[in-house]
């Protein structure tokens, strides 16, 4: 049960973060989905691996995945799908945890926070930097022609 709450709150957050980055609106719907989706392999992978970073590494990887797909088929930029996609899994409570470790003077606490805020938002980076050269990589591939050599 707490999975399909989850799943409705994020595809609700991303088509609220959908329309703050302005995408078209043929695109809202769609968009969301892949930020509901993009948070419930989070959750999956967090439950399996127990790694925050792996699991965020592996959701980014799937939503740029996902967006490229979507990209090819719907005519858009994979950006439209992407940044709705990946807004769920930024380290909102990293960084203000580190704002507030600084405050309070603590700022051994707040370095250690400060690097978990950074380590995530690397392994979405990563994720997606990955699924994106993919995703170049697989259309140069098929576009290149066929050398046949005669022997």
């Amino acid at each position: 049960m707490t999975y399909i709450l989850e799943l409705i709150v994020s595809i609700i957050s991303s088509i609220g973060f959908a329309l703050i980055f302005s995408i078209p609106k043929k695109t809202l719907i769609i968009s969301g989905i892949t930020g509901g989706f993009g948070w419930l392999i989070y959750r999956i992978s967090l439950e399996m691996t127990g790694g925050v970073y792996m699991s965020t590494f592996v959701s980014s990887f799937a939503i740029a995945a996902i967006s490229e797909v979507l990209a090819k088929f719907l005519k858009h930029p994979a950006l439209v799908f992407i940044f709705p996609g990946i807004i769920n899994l930024c380290p909102g409570v990293y960084i203000y945890r580190t704002m507030t470790y600084f405050i309070s003077n603590q700022s051994e606490i707040a370095i250690s926070s400060l690097y978990q805020a950074i380590a995530i938002a690397g392994s979405i980076a990563f994720g997606v930097l990955l699924a994106s050269s993919f995703s170049t990589s697989l259309r140069s591939f098929r576009r290149r022609p066929a050398n046949r050599t005669k022997y």
